[in-house]
C-alpha cells in the first residue's frame, strides 16, 4: 500500500513551531517512501480566535517557504478534493446521520446552562469532568417531543461503556485506555459543523490516509478518534505521536522562550534550509550522534519513523542561530544580498527601488548608488551574520550619516579618538588617500603603512583610530576592505568631519 499522509492545520494565525514540524515530518516521510503528502484545512471550529482567514495564507506561505509543497491541497486540488472541511459539510452530516441510525451516536439536547452546572458540580465533588450521558438514554417519545418543540441538539458519539481502546503508536507501542472513562464526544454541533473527531476520521478515510503523524498533545484524545473510526467502519491509520517541544528550561515551549511562530522566524531572518534542518532534529535523529547538518536530499533519504524519539525535544535557540549562521556563510552572495535588502529598506538605510514606470536614468542611478554599494558591503559581514535581521546592526554604519560624536561608541571615542596624535594622523590620511590612483584594499593598506612609518606610529596605533573615525565602532570587517567598500568620497568625508571636530 502506498503511503498517504496529511498535514491538517486549522487557520488560527501564524503556524507555530509544532505545526511546522508536523508539516515537515509528514512531507519527509512521504518523500522518503515515495508516497503522497496531502494538506487539508480543518476550518470547522468557528469559535472566536480559532478561525483567522489570513491564517490560511500564512499556512500556504510556510509550506512554500520550506519548499515542502503538498501533492494535493486546497490551493490546486487533487483526486481527494475538497481539501477545505467547511466545503464538505453535507458529507459529515451524512456520516453523523448514519451513526445515529446504527445507534452508534445520539442527539443531545442539553443546554449550555445545564452542561456548565453539571461541570461545576463535578469539580466541586472532585470528580472527572465529562458529559453524564443523560440524553443517551432518552426514549423515542422524549426525542420526538424535543424535536417537535424545536430544541436544538448536537450529535454525540455513543462511546463503548465496557472494555478498552488500544492506541497502537508506532513510537510508544500499545497504550491502553479504559472506555468507561472516555467522554461521549460531540461529533456534530448545533450549527451543522462537525467537530475535529468526526471530520478527521471521515476525511482520513475518504483520502486514504495510511499514517497519522501529529503532536503528542493529541495522544490523550486518540481513543475517542479511534472509536469514531470503528463506529464508521473505517480502518484506523497507523499513528505516530511526535514528542513535545520544550524550552531550554524543560518547560513547554512558549513565547516567553523566544520566537515560536513562522512569521517570527521569517522576520528574524532564518533561512529555509537552516530552519528545516533544525526542526528535523526536534525529536528525530539520523543515528549520527555527532552530525547535525543535513541537506534536504539527505533528510529525505534518511528520514524514518524509527528515528523519532518519544522523549521531549529541547528547542535550543543558540543552536538554531549557529546553524543559521552556517547556512548564511555558505550562501551565494547574490542570494544573500537579495534576502538582506528588505531589512535595509525597512530600517530606512536604503530607499525603495524605483517603480517600473521610472526613467532609465533613475533606475541606473539606483543601481550605481544603492545596489552596487550594497553588493560591496554585505559580503564583508557574511562570516559574522547569524540572522538576516542582524544586517542592520552589522552594516548600518556604511549607510547611516554619522555625525561625530553622535552615533559613535563612547568607549571607542574615549580610547581612540582622544589620542594626542589624532589630528596629524587624520590630516595625513586625508592627503594620502585623496591622492590614491587606485582605491583597493591592497593600495589602502600600503598607503596606511607608509603613513604609520612616516609618523613613527605603530600600525595598530593607526588602524584603530582610523576604524573608529570612519565607522564609529571598534569591531567590524577588515579595515581596508571596509574603506574600499565605503568608497573614497565617503571615507574622506568622515575623516574630515572627525578631524575638524577633534
Amino acid at each position: 500500500m502506498s503511503v498517504r499522509v496529511r498535514y491538517a492545520p486549522s487557520p488560527t494565525g501564524s503556524p507555530h513551531i509544532g505545526n511546522l514540524r508536523t508539516a515537515i515530518f509528514n512531507w519527509l516521510f512521504a518523500r522518503h517512501a515515495g508516497g503522497t503528502f496531502i494538506a487539508r484545512l480543518e476550518d470547522t471550529d468557528r469559535t472566536p480566535g480559532r478561525y483567522v482567514p489570513e491564517g490560511i495564507y500564512e499556512l500556504e506561505a510556510s509550506m512554500r517557504f520550506f519548499g515542502a509543497l503538498p501533492d494535493e491541497w486546497w490551493v490546486y486540488g487533487g483526486e481527494s478534493a475538497p481539501y477545505i472541511q467547511s466545503h464538505n459539510l453535507p458529507y459529515y452530516q451524512l456520516c453523523a446521520e448514519r451513526l445515529i441510525r446504527e445507534e452508534k451516536a445520539y442527539r443531545c439536547y442539553c443546554t449550555r446552562e445545564r452542561l456548565d452546572a453539571m461541570r461545576t458540580e463535578q469539580q466541586a465533588r472532585g470528580l472527572p469532568t465529562g458529559y453524564d450521558r443523560r440524553c443517551r438514554h432518552l426514549s423515542e417519545e422524549d426525542r420526538a417531543r424535543n424535536e417537535a418543540e424545536g430544541i436544538t441538539s448536537v450529535v454525540r458519539l455513543a462511546m463503548p461503556l465496557e472494555g478498552y481502546t488500544v492506541v497502537k503508536d508506532e513510537i510508544r507501542g500499545d497504550i491502553t485506555y479504559e472506555n468507561r472513562l472516555q467522554d461521549d464526544q460531540v461529533l456534530l454541533k448545533t450549527d451543522g459543523f462537525p467537530t475535529y473527531f468526526l471530520a478527521c476520521a471521515a476525511d482520513d478515510h475518504r483520502m486514504g490516509i495510511t499514517h497519522i503523524l501529529r503532536g503528542d498533545d493529541w495522544l490523550s484524545s486518540a481513543p475517542k478518534l479511534i472509536q469514531v473510526f470503528v463506529a464508521l467502519g473505517f480502518d484506523v491509520p497507523k499513528m505516530v505521536h511526535l514528542p513535545l517541544i520544550i524550552g531550554p528550561d524543560k518547560k513547554k515551549l512558549s513565547k516567553r522562550h523566544g520566537a515560536t511562530q513562522f512569521l517570527d522566524f521569517v522576520d528574524q531572518g532564518y533561512l529555509p534550509e537552516a530552519l528545516m534542518n533544525f526542526i528535523c532534529l526536534l525529536g528525530w535523529s539520523a543515528g549520527d550522534e555527532n552530525r547535525e547538518l543535513f541537506t534536504v536530499p539527505e533528510l529525505i533519504e534518511r528520514f524514518s519513523i524509527e528515528g523519532i524519539s518519544e522523549h521531549p525535544a529541547i528547542f535550543d535557540y543558540e543552536k538554531l542561530k549557529w546553524m543559521n549562521g552556517h547556512y548564511i556563510r555558505g550562501c551565494e552572495p547574490g542570494r544573500l544580498i537579495g534576502m538582506c535588502l528588505p531589512y535595509l529598506r525597512k530600517a530606512g538605510l536604503i530607499p525603495e527601488a524605483p517603480l517600473s514606470s521610472a526613467s532609465d536614468d533613475e533606475k541606473e542611478t539606483y543601481r550605481i548608488e544603492v545596489l552596487d554599494y550594497v553588493r560591496r558591503v554585505i559580503p564583508l559581514e557574511q562570516e559574522r551574520m547569524k540572522m538576516l535581521s542582524e544586517v542592520v546592526d552589522l552594516v548600518g554604519f556604511f549607510f547611516a550619516e554619522l555625525d561625530y560624536p553622535n552615533g559613535y561608541e563612547e568607549k571607542a571615542v574615549a580610547k581612540w579618538l582622544k589620542v594626542p596624535y589624532l589630528k596629524p594622523l587624520l590630516e595625513k590620511q586625508i592627503e594620502v588617500y585623496s591622492a590614491l590612483a587606485e582605491w583597493t584594499p591592497e593600495a589602502l593598506e600600503a598607503a596606511t603603512r607608509e603613513i604609520s612609518e612616516g609618523l613613527t606610529l605603530k600600525f595598530a596605533e593607526v588602524i584603530h583610530p582610523t576604524r573608529v573615525a570612519v565607522t564609529g565602532r571598534t569591531v567590524g570587517p577588515g579595515l581596508f576592505e571596509t574603506l574600499w567598500a565605503m568608497g573614497k568620497e565617503r571615507t574622506i568625508t568622515r575623516l574630515k568631519t572627525v578631524s575638524e571636530r577633534a
